[in-house]
């Protein structure tokens, strides 16, 4: 991958987000992205975004950081929604003083609802909200944390796990957790999104952490592609990578939109793949720290990259 390009200015209402691209090969690791609208959005409002230490593992003072947000409110906000939740996102993981990374992905989604709060105060759009769904390797371990209907799978060996739970129904959230009839715009299924819980309560995200292996690959992807494809194509496709018909984790991520896309996807369609390419452990916080760090901090971008 070329030097890192910032993505388009921050998008207006109508604008959306556009097709983004990006991918990276690192000594432990490989990632790739694709986002589009799909065939029967106007916009994507859709987001993602990858914290990728380009320096020697060895010299990391925290790990890599993917997430995907899927943006919601009217007028075409949601793409609003899920670009100031990724920046934002992004800027906390990459400030000083890095925490352990349970407690840094918490801080990242906190800071994520802060700024999309902040952002529909401003534009007066209470409905305005976003998925979160992050995800960070540490040693030997991913760590996720996670709200809303996006998604976070792993294939190893051939069989797909979907590790989070979907948050999509008004019943799965207590009454007083819910906005006041007061607060227009606001939907049942929007109370289990970022920027629904207001900036000064705690964000009710989940939070895990599962073992890793050489091999595994980890799916992050919005509803617009889990309520296209199979599991087995998750699967298979992620299983793919390093094959003849998947060399590298690139080709898997577009194999798995062109297959949302064909099935005539309802939503938007985003995918985040991520191969873990050897049983040594991946540097997180608390590593030695270089007196030079040169860091990979990938926004988006409209262009191929």
């Amino acid at each position: 991958m070329s030097e890192p390009r910032s993505g388009p200015e921050a998008p207006n209402a109508g604008s959306g987000n556009g097709p983004l691209r990006g991918h990276g090969l690192l000594a432990k690791l490989g990632w790739a992205l694709r986002s589009d609208a799909g065939p029967l959005r106007p916009r994507n409002e859709d987001f993602a975004g990858v914290y990728a230490p380009t320096t020697p593992d060895d010299a990391w003072d925290r790990g890599p950081f993917f997430v995907v947000c899927d943006g919601r409110g009217d007028q075409g906000v949601g793409a609003v929604a899920s670009r100031t939740a990724v920046e934002s996102a992004l800027a906390a993981w990459a400030a000083p003083d890095p925490a352990p990374p349970p407690e840094a992905l918490r801080a990242a989604a906190s800071a994520a609802n802060d700024a999309v709060c902040k952002a529909a105060r401003t534009r007066e759009q209470p409905g305005m909200a976003t998925t979160f769904t992050a995800l960070t390797l540490a040693g030997r371990e991913a760590v996720v944390v996670h709200l809303g209907d996006s998604r976070c799978y792993l294939v190893r060996q051939g069989i797909c796990t979907q590790l989070t739970a979907d948050h999509s129904r008004a019943e799965e959230v207590s009454s007083e957790a819910l906005p006041g009839p007061e607060l227009p715009g606001w939907s049942a299924e929007q109370s289990q999104l970022l920027g629904a819980s207001g900036r000064d309560r705690t964000v009710p995200v989940d939070l895990f952490v599962t073992d890793t292996e050489a091999g595994d690959v980890f799916v992050l992807c919005s509803d617009g592609l889990s309520g296209a494809v199979t599991s087995g194509d998750i699967a298979e496709w992620a299983s793919a990578v390093g094959s003849p018909a998947a060399p590298t984790v690139v080709e898997a991520a577009e194999e798995l939109v062109d297959l949302a896309l064909e099935a005539g996807a309802s939503d938007n369609v985003t995918v985040l793949v991520i191969k873990v390419t050897t049983g040594r452990a991946v540097p997180a916080a608390g590593a030695r720290r270089p007196f030079f760090r040169r860091d990979r901090l990938w926004r988006g971008s409209n262009l191929n990259s």
